[in-house]
């Protein structure tokens, strides 16, 4: 009787783990690694701390609820939603009111208005609130963008791309030679 060879089952990887492969196939994909981690999560939230700056800037050099906004006030307390947009705006001047008391440099600040200060701050959190889906996706991708750039910027991932452009081309002028031999082959018959 001959020897029966064993078949190995297939190992059985749990969602969890098929997720996690497939995930960093992904990154891989698109130039990233575990270690880029860090700094994509630093990055993220350095990209939202200059993005709620400039919109608290913003809301503070234009005044949205004495401008932009002002037409739109009388429509809103009319409308369905108008009780819970003022209940948020209120929470969010709530919000401000704590957060500029809590740095007294602000207040402190030549040419700055406090109140103005503070009501620039609730509309910059109301504001943000509101498009959220758009500023999150944005810091997605703007933080990918940065951590790829980082990588090309420094010398050894210069290297490392170099290298995988050689290995890419010689794979491809390999390609192209094994072609062109089964050509000629398929010529000479």
């Amino acid at each position: 009787m001959g020897a029966v060879a064993l078949q190995q089952q297939p190992e059985r990887k749990s969602g969890w783990e098929r997720a996690v492969a497939k995930f960093g196939a992904a990154f891989r994909e698109q130039g990233l690694s575990a270690a880029d981690i860090p700094a994509a999560i630093i990055t993220h939230e350095v990209v939202g701390l200059a993005m709620a700056a400039g919109f608290w800037t913003a809301c503070y050099a234009v005044q949205p609820s004495k401008t932009v906004a002002r037409p739109l006030v009388a429509a809103v307390a009319r409308s369905k939603r108008g009780a819970r947009a003022q209940a948020a705006y209120s929470a969010a001047l709530g919000q401000a009111t704590r957060t500029v008391a809590r740095m007294p440099w602000l207040n402190r600040a030549p040419g700055v208005d406090p109140a103005r200060l503070t009501v620039s701050l609730a509309e910059s959190l109301c504001l943000r609130a509101c498009i959220k889906p758009i500023t999150f996706t944005f810091k997605i991708w703007a933080s990918y963008k940065l951590v790829l750039l980082g990588k090309q910027l420094r010398p050894e991932a210069r290297q490392q791309q170099r290298t995988r452009e050689q290995q890419a081309a010689a794979e491809a002028a390999g390609g192209e030679q094994g072609k062109r031999r089964g050509k000629a082959a398929g010529a000479g018959n």
